[in-house]
């Protein structure tokens, strides 16, 4: 073994001569050799240039050699470093080179687990190695001892000293008082030590800045000062000495702030000749515009906001510029932020100058910005100081206590000293006590209601000059606490619980012997008594007294008391651990539990099924959650300002604790009682998007299913049933008062749109699309708000002046209709949530009903079912308010509407085809003359569009079964014809209608026949195939033309295709009615009686006779279906499918056989000498009749007319 050992020794002295004298013996430049590897433990080049170059001036060079020696056997550490120190350093290798110093830097070897490389002596791997290749020992400092692994770049360990070090400044701006600020950074112990890479050596408090008579004054701290540069810019406020100063008068509000004096350049020097620089003064200018506030103007990206903003700063800088010249910063106005109260907005500005005339400059600011739209005097500016008014490091403001309020004004100030609460003025009382001097405010006896913002308004540069402060008054404790009650001697805990508002602390004491049992904490503090503090209670009762005390942050006491514990092993007929023991019939009080504040009574009372024991029923609760009752203490003086972050702490609060307030009353009234306030508070500004969004999202919490049993407490109760009304009220309110903007919020169960229009409005709404609201027509433009609430049904009561319904039900939607215009009428449509209800009503929510309570309310509302529609009814109202439907709970058997309606169009098929026969028979002797031959083109196409129509409809009818889907190929073309058809009928019959109004009030006018007939079959069939086609194209492509299920005809619940027909064909009705109207007048107005047939003198037969010709003609007999729309009774459905599916019947026996001409022709074809109509007058309207209106004989040339009226009408024959 010792051969070996030597020859080790041997080579390793071979192998060190050889890695480090030969190379340095033939070439200077080592850096280039590549048997060297040069080490890099980071990747930049800052520790290259570390390592390898020691002083870039200095002769000679100093270079670091790495050098790798590896091994096959093993050579221990300490047997490399042993001989490395027999040599005598430094060694001469030539005259110019010499070895200074040896080390071994790393030793790497294999083990089972892979390479594992170990820094030696004062040599650690740089942090991004110990990353890399993972570190088997800790990393700290930014370096590790060991890494598993060995660097592909041949890196080894370096020394700790070369390891890189980057020293970072970090400067912080905060407004906590010096004291604070210093107290907290004496107790920090350095270096804190963050990660493994990062640690702050040092803290110090450089700059403070503080407000003196309204200016500000920079003080350097410790070893910080100014520059000479800062010094001069600002102005000194103490002596500049060695190009330095401790003091500004003015605020960098960019910085830089005070620096280290090694941080200052000495060639700076500051110049005895120089000029003074007069001191910069920054001012807040505020500017009051008379226009409601627009909470739109709180978000800095808005168009609103950034025009504001222009607008403001780019008048200021123009006017002050040009009036106070050389005392204003040119270009330094900045809008600061926009307020409410009216509309304030905050301008900084810098002067140069402390005595300025603002008066000369605000009177032209005035005129420059109201040409620009805003509503501003001269007297709308003032300079404005925040928080100046009480020094916060004095702590908290308790009830109670007095608050003392000081106005420090500007030296230069004029006039006298007043004061405002809330911007309403104060005068001196007991209550408000002001000094002499006015300069002190002292509010006596405070109370959560005397905060807010507190301000003192004086004269400043002929310009008001106001110091203000949001004062806060912390609220009451709201202790809660257990009560005092008997427990059992059982060697249960005990355990006490004392709540109290985050603003106090809270401590548990024992009363005998005297002492604490806990440390005071904020928020709650529970203590369980111990074996020692029971004691034995089994042979007598023992009274335990524990006292709880409430005191101030600063340790003043507030608030004290005590809770009676009686352990006793005798047995109650009621026992729990929250009520204790108790007697039959007796009572006992608990507190609430931790989250909230007030008490529960209970009453002992008999248990039915175990005679022996009772229990403890719950009789009373007034349990508030501690959260909601700190937020309605808030509201008391809630201002425009803080709404924002109201609202939201509200809504978060209500969905954190949403099971709590659904299932309490009290706390759903105090949840509706803040939104009250908040809608109240809101009428002062304009509402943005997100605090309605806040706002719907809490009433969503509120009305939800799971509060439904809640609702229907309130609404029983005799004093709290109006509260699901102000609730609907609160909505509403905020919805009046939203921003011009347009956009929609949606969230779990509402749905709000909000838009401006100066036409008509339409839409689908609510979040499962289930409302449409028609407003046909507005006078200019308007701005209408939309909020369909899904589930209101669990909120409003269905109520009215005769009942407090119990079988009837809201059973849709509730839509508020919210706009700044006057509207006439409306309609909505809404989906039904059962079906099987029937007997709708249109209501309307009346606010003033039952004696404000408010109540459902039908006047100025009617249904209007919609035809052939399931699910749905349409309401048409004249108030822009809340809308739903009721039904009550009945089902309508209407199996027979098939039989009636299939035996009813055979007969009308059939009376269709004989009016066709006829009218080929008759047309060449009857359409002679342009009246007669369009009369009769209408004729035939309105019976032959019907005919097939019809006929379309029992295909379609053929093709699916109810209950069956529909085939879409087979229904899809049924659908289409029957659709275009129909169309057509109504279109012919308008044509009809048409004619007829033009030959009465057209008397002398004429139209050649080609005008008409282009006219007649563009109406007729033009208009029925785009319509037709449109619908098709639209709806088709996504299975949405025809319906899913059960008959062949157009779509309705899913995209509303069947409007395509409806819509033509009831403006059509509308229509045609008119013209019956028109001429029932011209009928009147001509004397109608004057005839000389004894059987028509009365003008009351010929109008029904012109009624029952007309009514199927015009298509009246549709009209006839709105009876369905407001009652389910059979009898008016079957009245409604016999009136409707006859009407071929009753346009062959009105049109076609009571026609005299046609009779007569028809006989005179078929050879009949003895007609039994023959003695039937004329009932045609198109023909002539004596007396009643002039006839022009065959050549056109007119006859001379008896009527008085001197109305003609010219028809040709």
């Amino acid at each position: 073994m010792a051969t070996v050992g030597a020859e080790s020794t041997c080579l390793v002295m071979f192998v060190a001569v050889l890695l480090i004298c030969i190379p340095l013996g033939n070439t200077y430049e080592v850096y280039d050799y590549s048997d060297f590897i040069e080490e890099y433990s980071y990747t930049d080049a800052h520790l290259y240039e570390l390592r390898q170059k020691r002083d870039v001036k200095a002769d000679p060079v100093e270079y670091v050699v790495v050098a790798k020696l590896t091994t096959q056997e093993l050579i221990s550490v300490d047997m490399i470093q042993s001989f490395m120190d027999l040599w005598g350093l430094p060694v001469l290798l030539e005259n110019s080179t010499e070895i200074v110093g040896l080390d071994v830097t790393t030793v790497c070897q294999q083990s089972g687990n892979g390479t594992w490389c170990q820094c030696e002596n004062s040599y650690v791997w740089a942090y991004n190695n110990c990353l890399i290749y993972h570190s088997c020992d800790k990393i700290s400092s930014g370096s590790c001892g060991c890494i598993l692994g060995t660097p592909s770049s041949g890196q080894m360990c370096i020394p700790k000293s070369e390891l890189p070090v980057f020293d970072f400044t970090v400067k912080v701006n905060t407004n906590i008082p010096v004291n604070t600020v210093m107290s907290y950074v004496q107790s920090f112990r350095f270096p804190i030590l963050f990660g493994s890479v990062l640690e702050i050596t040092n803290m110090d408090l450089t700059t403070v800045c503080s407000v003196i008579n309204g200016r500000y004054y920079c003080q350097c701290q410790n070893q910080y000062f100014w520059p000479c540069d800062t010094c001069l810019s600002y102005g000194s406020c103490d002596t500049i000495s060695n190009n330095i100063c401790g003091c500004i008068s003015g605020f960098p509000s960019t910085g830089p702030y005070c620096r280290p004096i090694t941080e200052i350049s000495s060639s700076t020097q500051c110049a005895a000749t120089a000029a003074p620089v007069p001191a910069e003064n920054t001012r807040t200018i505020s500017m009051k515009i008379n226009q409601a506030f627009d909470n739109t103007l709180t978000d800095t990206s808005s168009a609103m906001y950034i025009k504001y903003s222009s607008d403001i700063t780019s008048s200021i800088n123009s006017v002050y510029q040009s009036v106070l010249s050389s005392s204003y910063k040119a270009g330094s106005a900045k809008v600061i932020q926009f307020r409410p109260g009216s509309v304030i907005a905050d301008v900084s500005i810098i002067t140069t100058s402390n005595t300025l005339d603002f008066s000369a400059a605000n009177i032209q600011l005035a005129s420059v910005l109201s040409s620009k739209g805003y509503a501003v005097s001269a007297d709308s500016f003032a300079e404005i100081v925040e928080n100046g008014l009480y020094d916060t490091s004095n702590g908290n403001i308790y009830p109670g206590k007095n608050m003392v309020l000081t106005c420090k004004p500007p030296a230069s100030s004029t006039g006298g000293i007043s004061w405002s609460f809330n911007d309403y003025s104060l005068g001196s009382s007991t209550k408000y006590q002001i000094s002499t001097d006015g300069k002190t405010l002292t509010v006596t006896s405070t109370s959560d209601q005397d905060s807010g913002k507190y301000a003192c308004r004086t004269t400043v540069n002929s310009m008001a000059y106001i110091i203000f402060q949001t004062m806060t008054v912390q609220p009451i404790p709201n202790v809660n606490v257990n009560s005092s009650k008997t427990l059992r001697c059982d060697g249960s805990p005990i355990t006490l619980q004392c709540c109290a508002a985050s603003a106090y602390t809270v401590q548990w004491s024992l009363a005998d012997p005297a002492g604490p049992l806990t440390d005071p904490t904020t928020g709650c503090n529970t203590y369980t008594a111990s074996g020692s503090i029971v004691g034995n209670c089994n042979i007598t009762d023992k009274i335990l007294t524990f006292n709880w005390a409430v005191r101030e942050l600063n340790g003043i006491p507030y608030t004290s008391g005590a809770v009676q514990i009686i352990l006793t092993s005798k047995n109650f007929y009621c026992y729990n651990d929250q009520f204790g023991g108790g007697n039959l019939d007796a009572y006992a009080t608990s507190a609430c539990d931790a989250d909230s504040i007030g008490n529960v009574t209970a009453r002992c009372k008999s248990n039915l099924t175990d005679t022996t024991k009772g229990y403890w029923a719950i009789e009373n609760t007034n349990c508030i959650l501690r959260v909601l009752q700190n937020l309605l203490e808030r509201a008391k003086n809630l201002q425009a300002v803080d709404v924002p972050q109201f609202m939201a702490e509200l809504q978060n609060v209500t969905e954190t604790f949403a099971d709590k307030i659904t299932q309490s009353t009290v706390n759903m009234l105090t949840t509706v009682d803040l939104l009250i306030i908040i809608a109240n508070v809101s009428q002062s500004f304009r509402v943005d998007k997100p605090i309605m969004t806040n706002f719907l999202k809490t009433v969503d919490v509120i009305g939800s299913k799971q509060a439904q049993n809640t609702w229907q407490k309130l609404n029983a109760g005799n004093t709290t049933d109006n509260a699901s009304s102000a609730l609907l009220r609160s909505t509403e309110d905020m919805g009046s008062t939203l921003t011009d903007t347009t956009f929609s919020i949606i969230t779990n169960s509402t749905q709000l749109n909000r838009t401006k229009t100066s036409g008509s409005f339409f839409g689908t709404f609510g979040t499962n699309f289930s409302t449409q609201i028609d407003i046909p027509e507005f006078n200019g433009l308007t701005s209408i708000t939309t909020i369909v609430f899904t589930a209101f049904d669990n909120v409003l009561p269905v109520r009215n002046t005769t009942y407090n319904g119990n079988q009837t039900k809201i059973n849709g939607d509730v839509a508020a209709i919210i706009v700044n215009n006057t509207v006439y009428n409306l309609s909505l449509t809404f989906d039904v949530k059962n079906t099987s209800l029937g007997s709708p009503q249109c209501v309307f929510w009346n606010f003033s009903l039952l004696d404000d309570i408010g109540g459902w309310d039908s006047t100025g509302c009617e249904v209007k079912p919609l035809v052939n529609e399931t699910g749905k009814f349409k309401c048409e109202c004249n108030h822009t308010t809340s809308f739903s439907i009721l039904m009550s709970p009945f089902f309508v058997d209407s199996l027979i509407l098939g039989f009636i309606t299939f035996i009813c169009v055979g007969i009308s098929m059939i009376c269709l085809i004989l009016a066709l026969i006829i009218e080929i028979i008759v047309w060449k002797p009857l359409t002679r003359n342009d009246t007669a031959y369009m009369r009769h083109v209408s004729m035939v196409n309105i019976a032959l569009s019907l005919l097939i129509a019809d006929i379309c409809f029992i295909i379609g009818a053929a093709i699916v079964n109810k209950g069956e889907l529909t085939p879409v190929g087979p229904c899809t073309t049924a659908t289409f014809f029957m659709h275009f058809f129909y169309l057509a009928l109504f279109f012919w019959m308008l044509f009809s209608a048409l004619l007829l109004l033009y030959r009465i009030t057209m008397v002398f006018s004429r139209m050649s026949k080609a005008v008409m007939m282009v006219i007649a079959f563009f109406l007729g069939y033009g208009a029925p195939l785009l319509i037709a086609v449109i619908t098709v194209a639209s709806t088709a492509g996504g299975g949405g033309y025809i319906q899913e299920e059960n008959a062949c005809w157009l779509n309705w619940n899913k995209t509303k295709a069947m409007l395509a027909f409806v819509i033509p064909a009831l403006t059509i009705v509308a229509i045609n009615f008119l013209v019956l109207l028109v001429v029932i007048c011209k009928m009147i107005s001509r004397g109608v009686g004057n005839v000389s047939e004894p059987d028509e003198k009365h003008a009351l037969v010929v109008i029904a006779r012109c009624v029952a010709i007309l009514t199927p003609l015009f298509g009246l007999t549709w009209a006839f279906g709105i009876g369905t729309m407001v009652s389910s009774a059979l009898g008016i459905h079957i009245v409604f499918a016999i009136l409707n599916s006859l009407q071929g019947f009753f346009i062959f026996v009105f049109g076609i056989l009571l026609d005299s001409k046609i009779r007569e022709e028809l006989v005179g074809k078929l050879s009949i000498k003895n007609f039994s109509f023959s003695q039937t007058k004329t009932t045609s309207l198109f023909s002539s009749r004596r007396n009643a209106y002039n006839v022009s004989n065959a050549s056109g040339a007119p006859a001379s007319s008896t009527n008085n009226s001197g109305t003609f009408m010219n028809i040709n024959e």
